[in-house]
């Protein structure tokens, strides 16, 4: 189902593309879920122009946003073909950021930025069609099946636990836990091994895709209030990590001191959090730098970060922001706390 739409998403994308230029890209070969450096496209594909073959690794979304770009950033410096990103839409405030970031794309409304030597087309502004390929979303990525993903990613073994564990662990009901596992059996995220239980697979492949997922669905849902306080004080405050956690940019600054914060994330239990607001003298403001999340995970008194989140969802939230030096702050904290965790 999944790779069907992910094939007429490309397939329309390019009949798009050769209808409505003098320019023709006719597909030579492409090779399906290439993985490079730990990441999986989508093809690898060559197209035919005139006699010269452009070869491209192809990752292709329905939608794109800031964690898409951000993934495909971090991958582009070390590729030996270019990326090009096929998806339903690109509005113009997208196209100009793909196209400053040069990650080259072609959507089925026809936008379109190619800059791969002779052709270069830029091209923005096109609308989709309203009823384009709407599909029904895998359960296992929608927020109570992202709530168990990230517990699975924090701690791998727990996929071979009984489900009500796995439950207690990532606080959602039973029932839910049941169908999210077959949908990541399905998917060939996890694999039953007999006598020997369950094992999560492609971890790196599951963490990408939740990180994307994670910004999109489950994360604007957990948004508590925004606030503003006195400059920096966060340095001095201590979060008691049975109520509150620093995440994002602070919990980025704690773990590896590479950022000066400028939005103060702090994922926090509903019932606790005001205590934050009295202490520090929080006021609140829609365009506040202090944004309270509800904290989704039940705490575990053996967590070795404490006062801050796991690296996996510092990463999340801080690729969700477009600000390249933050990425790059992303980028150190994937190498040192989570490559080697998810491989």
């Amino acid at each position: 189902m999944v790779n069907n739409i992910k094939d007429n998403i490309f397939d329309l994308a390019i009949d798009k593309f050769n209808k409505n230029k003098e320019i023709q890209l006719e597909v030579e070969f492409e090779e399906r879920e290439i993985n490079v450096n730990g990441f999986r496209f989508d093809k690898l594909v060559k197209f035919n122009y005139q006699k010269k073959g452009l070869l491209y690794y192809v990752e292709i979304k329905q939608n794109i946003n800031n964690t898409i770009i951000a993934l495909l950033l971090q991958q582009k410096k070390n590729l030996k073909h270019p990326i090009l990103l096929i998806t339903r839409y690109v509005n113009n405030n997208k196209a100009d950021e793909l196209k400053k970031n040069g990650i080259q794309f072609i959507d089925t409304a026809g936008n379109t930025y190619i800059n791969h030597h002779p052709i270069y087309i830029f091209i923005k502004g096109n609308k989709p069609e309203d009823n384009i390929l709407k599909n029904k979303q895998h359960r296992a990525f929608e927020p109570g099946g992202l709530k168990i993903i990230y517990t699975l990613l924090c701690y791998p073994d727990l996929i071979k636990r009984p489900y009500r564990y796995i439950a207690e662990m990532a606080d959602v009901a039973l029932g839910t836990v049941g169908w999210v596992i077959n949908d990541l059996i399905e998917l060939g995220f996890v694999i039953k091994m007999g006598d020997r239980g369950r094992q999560l697979l492609k971890k790196v492949e599951l963490f990408n895709r939740w990180c994307i997922e994670f910004n999109e669905k489950l994360r604007p849902k957990l948004l508590i209030n925004k606030y503003a306080g006195p400059k920096d004080w966060w340095t001095q405050y201590k979060l008691n990590p049975e109520y509150a956690q620093w995440g994002g940019e602070v919990a980025a600054n704690k773990l590896i001191n590479y950022l000066k914060p400028q939005d103060i994330i702090i994922y926090a239990d509903l019932k606790k959090y005001k205590d934050i607001i009295i202490d520090n003298k929080l006021r609140r403001d829609t365009d506040g730098e202090v944004i309270f999340f509800n904290r989704f995970w039940k705490v575990n008194g053996n967590n070795e970060f404490k006062e801050i989140v796991n690296p996996i969802l510092i990463y999340a939230d801080l690729i969700n922001t477009g600000n390249q030096r933050v990425i790059e702050t992303a980028r150190v904290i994937y190498e040192k706390y989570i490559n080697r965790h998810i491989r």
